[in-house]
């Protein structure tokens, strides 16, 4: 009899747990956390900048897939790279040489490279003067060099140029900055002799005497990628719309890209294996010099 009871019980528990069993598994997935939609932007120019040039941008991802996307900024390449690889952040768009640090640090992948002007996902980083008497490498010995600690186009490409011309560091004045935007305002003030630029930032002043001394071989264009974290659902989702974007054959695309920041309004491509190559053996002389500037 006791046997019997306790089986008419068990049976009684099976036939009131079954609705909630179903309840569960015709229950829609947790919706995705705020994190999922989170784009950043290497520090290359000052907040207030940046705010302005991709906020657009948020605003066409938004329409575009019907996500929440947000634009959060962080204060330096370090703090970025630091976030992207912890989950703070989930899509970051990243020069050549942040990217290498994050690939390899906590293997995060490059989601679509940016074209540039010319159709070509290459850039280069170039070496410029406002001060007439420079003309040459050479004329930079004793002269103060500006530099944006971290950035391809700004510090690592420039003392790569310069080391290949026989400068060591004992022989120029580094001068450190923030953002491209105050090696801009620095060289306009003769606040330095010199700095490393990227070339589209150059040729937006070069009617304002400034001058080029060296130009960089091609460097692998800067690339919207992925934390570790980011599910497959939202990269495909941001890949395929990004993609559909083709501003050099279609003008309602141009239109809307018309206002954003020149590194992402001439489309994209998905990244090659020769990209991710260049892009990882950029990171050995970065890391030699990122020692010896500390």
């Amino acid at each position: 009899m006791r046997t019997m009871h306790r089986t008419l019980w068990l049976i009684s528990c099976l036939f009131l747990s079954i609705p909630a069993i179903l309840a569960a598994a015709e229950s829609p997935a947790p919706p995705a956390t705020d994190s999922e939609y989170t784009i950043t932007v290497i520090p290359f120019y000052g907040p207030e900048k940046i705010w302005a040039l991709y906020t657009p941008f948020v605003d066409f991802l938004k329409e575009s897939t019907g996500k929440p996307w947000t634009l959060k900024l962080f204060p330096s390449h370090e703090a970025l790279i630091d976030g992207l690889c912890n989950g703070k952040v989930t899509v970051a768009l990243l020069g050549p040489v942040p990217l290498a640090k994050v690939m390899s640090k906590c293997k995060a992948e490059p989601l679509a490279v940016a074209l540039g002007k010319d159709g070509t996902p290459f850039y280069h980083s170039v070496i410029v003067s406002t001060d007439p008497a420079i003309t040459t490498l050479d004329g930079l010995k004793g002269k103060r060099f500006g530099f944006f600690k971290g950035s391809t186009a700004a510090h690592i490409l420039p003392r790569k140029i310069l080391r290949q011309a026989g400068l060591n560091r004992e022989e120029f004045e580094p001068v450190f900055f923030e953002s491209q935007d105050q090696i801009v305002n620095a060289l306009l003030g003769r606040k330095v002799d010199a700095a490393g630029l990227k070339e589209t930032l150059f040729k937006k002043f070069k009617d304002e005497g400034f001058h080029i001394l060296a130009t960089s071989d091609p460097l692998p264009n800067f690339a919207f990628t992925a934390a570790p974290n980011l599910s497959s659902a939202t990269r495909r989702l941001f890949v395929d719309t990004l993609l559909r974007l083709t501003p050099a054959s279609n003008e309602s695309d141009r239109k809307r890209m018309k206002t954003w920041d020149d590194e992402i309004k001439n489309g994209f491509i998905p990244p090659s294996d020769t990209f991710r190559s260049s892009v990882k053996d950029l990171l050995s002389v970065t890391d030699e010099i990122m020692r010896e500037d500390r």
